[in-house]
């Protein structure tokens, strides 16, 4: 919060008149160099938001263009979206903060410069509230793409319902503060209440944070084991679908800064440490939210560089009885995802441990089989 300084000369004047000669005197009030944290800051998140950005695109890419016959896109890619669009505002936000204070020390700020960066440090914050539950739908939803079990379901719309809840409790905690909302960083505008509720919620959001980023890493492992895929593939898919875990690492190391919302001094400096393992929550989050969407995007890019071109196209070959080849279409699945093959020899696709087995059929029978990549596809 920002304090106000007055002199003799204001003294006869109203409240309102002397916040918005406060408000005046702010805006007039040129940036400053970031140092030491508050340059830290900015740098790590331009980094971030850089990467982040990358990896929505490609996300894109692959759903909307490399998976286009599939109609792939989903829920999880609209969710992994908006989530991206709250990470990159709250970013240049806390950018702008760190322009006016955020990760500074006091005695190097004047009172303009506090509320111009307490101002904007709520708008990063209530951004952030965003992109949380976004980047959690996201995962969520790319789980429930992989499972029809009830049990596993019903947790996961669970995790998703306490997140958001905690996260509108937050965001409506922080506007609802002070009234106007704009007395929050311009104290002489209005009135505020106790600030220790604000910080308990930020206790409880914390704590519901690490909660469900733990879930989402330990779910994957029960719903991908029953998979019918082979287990490198297992192996790797429950990987990918972990690493929203490592967001919770950002949260566990922000936890202990909380207290420093109470702080009477150096509170701009101690809420950069703050903005910033939020920001990294969101921005590793986000990350490995899109992960599994660029499967299909490695999988392509390295079965072009191996001149796979055959397997690329959805075709699996074999010697029949007659000596003569044969080629399967396999990227004609019906919605099961099967297909008939009536002839031929053919490899298990996906399977380390049958790659050197083969399944021989007599012209005059017909077998039903499962395309594997036809479910990871739908998968990720």
């Amino acid at each position: 919060m920002a304090s106000s300084q007055t002199d003799p000369s204001t003294a006869q004047m109203s409240p309102a008149e002397m916040g918005a000669m406060l408000s005046a005197a702010a805006y007039a009030e040129p940036p400053i160099q970031p140092h030491g944290l508050a340059l830290a800051l900015m740098v790590i998140l331009i980094v971030q938001a850089t990467i982040a950005s990358i990896v929505i695109v490609l996300r894109a890419y692959a759903r909307l263009w490399l998976g286009r016959k599939s109609n792939a896109w989903g829920w999880e890619d609209v969710f992994a979206i908006l989530g991206y669009v709250a990470f990159l505002s709250s970013t240049i936000f806390a950018i702008l903060a760190a322009h006016y204070g955020l990760g500074t020390q006091d005695d190097k700020l004047n009172d303009y410069l506090k509320v111009r960066c307490t101002e904007y440090l709520l708008y990063c914050q209530i951004l952030y509230g965003f992109s949380v539950p976004f980047i959690k739908a996201s995962v969520v939803f790319t789980l429930l793409r992989v499972t029809r079990e009830a049990l596993y379901r019903w947790l996961l719309y669970a995790m998703l319902l306490v997140a958001s809840l905690m996260a509108m409790v937050g965001i409506l905690a922080s506007l609802l503060y002070c009234r106007p909302t704009r007395a929050y960083w311009n104290p002489l505008l209005g009135t505020c209440g106790d600030f220790m509720v604000v910080v308990n919620i930020g206790y409880a959001w914390t704590a519901v944070g690490i909660v469900t980023d733990w879930m989402c890493a330990i779910l994957p492992y029960f719903i991908v084991r029953k998979l019918q895929m082979a287990r490198r593939t297992k192996m790797v898919v429950m990987g990918i679908l972990s690493l929203g875990a490592l967001a919770s690492t950002a949260t566990v190391i922000r936890a202990p800064y909380l207290q420093y919302y109470l702080a009477k001094t150096d509170q701009l400096y101690w809420n950069g440490h703050i903005m910033l393992w939020c920001e990294l929550e969101s921005g590793i989050g986000l990350t490995a939210a899109c992960l599994p969407a660029l499967r299909l995007l490695a999988r392509q890019y390295f079965e072009t560089r191996n001149g796979s071109n055959a397997q690329s196209k959805g075709y699996a070959y074999g010697s029949g009885r007659d000596g003569k080849t044969h080629d399967t279409p396999m990227d004609n699945l019906s919605r099961t995802g099967k297909t008939t093959v009536t002839a031929g020899r053919w490899e298990r696709l996906d399977d380390e441990n049958s790659s050197t087995k083969h399944i021989i059929q007599e012209t005059s029978v017909s077998v039903e089989t499962e395309y594997i990549h036809d479910k990871e596809h739908h998968m990720v």
